[in-house]
């Protein structure tokens, strides 16, 4: 799923975001260095806000933040155009800081909140500017949960392609009141982004390009056990998106289910199926389930959107009721930094490997009716 590369005006939209995100990142740097430089000079300084006097340094944080939420510019942003501009202070970790300290320990512990740079550890150091260090994966795999991850290959992705006008300013809103009755309203939306993904063991080949291959079937699976076995209602896209321009795949599924979200306000999942790749052997990614084997499940939630952690809440109920139905079934949640996937469109969106192109067909399509259970009893308990 994961192997191709970016076509060179891509590469050319990134070297200039990176220009962008440098001058930004001085700036920011430029304007906290003045402001610690004020805060040394006199830790109690006082300022006017708002009619208010201020007189602790760490109240005059809490305005700057208020300032930086006016111009839309948030941690996660921050540390993005830091970490892009400035590789030095390039984010590994979040922390905070304590009231009543002194302005050269706001100054350290601002720049680790910031940055994640720790003047105690030179480690952090090393680590942020030598991925050697912190192994193929840096960033946020350097933090404790090991299913945070970013690689450094070049690839396709949604959010570096020229996204058609208007597109990314819509984003779907659930009611909460709304009623849904499950036999008759669509619940669950089911598509393929990479349709030619496919099993090699029953096709002979990783890939039948221009074709509803394996992930198809293993999708078709999916929908058909949620609607006749389980009465949810779901609707299932069989557009192919990865053909005749493959690096356009997340951009023309984008457009898909933007249409059928948009036609239908009462789904509460949706789930683009693919199948993962790279391994030397299924035995990662097989496990025995009553006796059979079955492709295990990756769920992906990517983090380049503002509403990433709905998507991973839902992502870890289905986990969490999979393991008490089906252990071993789903075998990680994968959370991908500078990825997206198109899930800021539904907040229980997101990407469902099932298997590995090693794994067969029947593997696959097998966890497919083990997981409609699970996101059956999901979603009713929801409902």
């Amino acid at each position: 799923m994961f192997l191709g590369k970016r076509k060179l005006s891509l590469y050319k939209f990134g070297k200039k975001r990176s220009k962008l995100y440098f001058t930004m990142g001085i700036g920011l740097l430029f304007i906290f260095g003045l402001f610690i430089a004020n805060v040394m000079k006199d830790p109690a300084v006082t300022v006017s806000a708002g009619g208010e006097e201020i007189q602790d340094s760490n109240q005059i944080l809490v305005e700057m933040a208020k300032i930086f939420t006016l111009l839309d510019i948030d941690l996660l942003k921050m540390q993005e155009i830091l970490g892009e501009g400035c590789p030095l202070v390039y984010n590994q970790q979040e922390m905070g800081y304590s009231s009543g300290i002194s302005g050269q320990k706001i100054v350290l512990l601002a720049l680790n909140y910031i940055t994640g740079l720790n003047t105690g550890d030179p480690m952090t150091i090393f680590q942020s500017q030598f991925a050697l260090l912190t192994g193929n994966e840096v960033a946020l795999a350097a933090q404790s949960d090991d299913r945070y991850w970013t690689s450094n290959e070049i690839h396709e992705e949604d959010f570096y392609l020229d996204t058609p006008p208007g597109m990314d300013d819509w984003q779907f809103e659930i009611d909460p009141d709304q009623p849904v009755e499950l036999t008759k309203d669509p619940v669950v939306l089911v598509y393929n982004t990479h349709n030619a993904e496919t099993y090699q063991p029953t096709d002979g080949k990783a890939k039948l390009e221009g074709k509803n291959a394996g992930v198809a079937k293993v999708a078709q699976v999916l929908a058909e056990e949620l609607q006749e076995k389980y009465g949810l209602k779901t609707i299932r896209s069989e557009t192919i998106h990865d053909y005749p321009d493959w690096s356009r795949s997340y951009i023309n599924s984008m457009q898909t289910v933007q249409a059928l979200l948009k036609a239908n306000k009462t789904i509460r999942a949706v789930f683009d199926v693919h199948r993962d790749a790279g391994f030397k052997s299924k035995e990662t990614t097989t496990v025995k389930i009553a006796g059979k084997n079955a492709a295990s499940l990756i769920i992906v939630i990517g983090t380049e959107h503002n509403r990433w952690r709905e998507n991973l809440a839902f992502a870890e109920k289905l986990e969490a009721k999979a393991n008490e139905l089906y252990p071993g079934l789903i075998r990680d949640i994968r959370i991908a930094e500078n990825r997206r996937y198109n899930q800021h469109l539904h907040p229980g969106s997101m990407i469902l490997e099932f298997g590995c192109d090693l794994n067969t067909l029947e593997e696959a399509q097998y966890s497919a009716r083990l997981f409609a259970k699970v996101v059956a009893e999901v979603i009713k308990g929801i409902t």
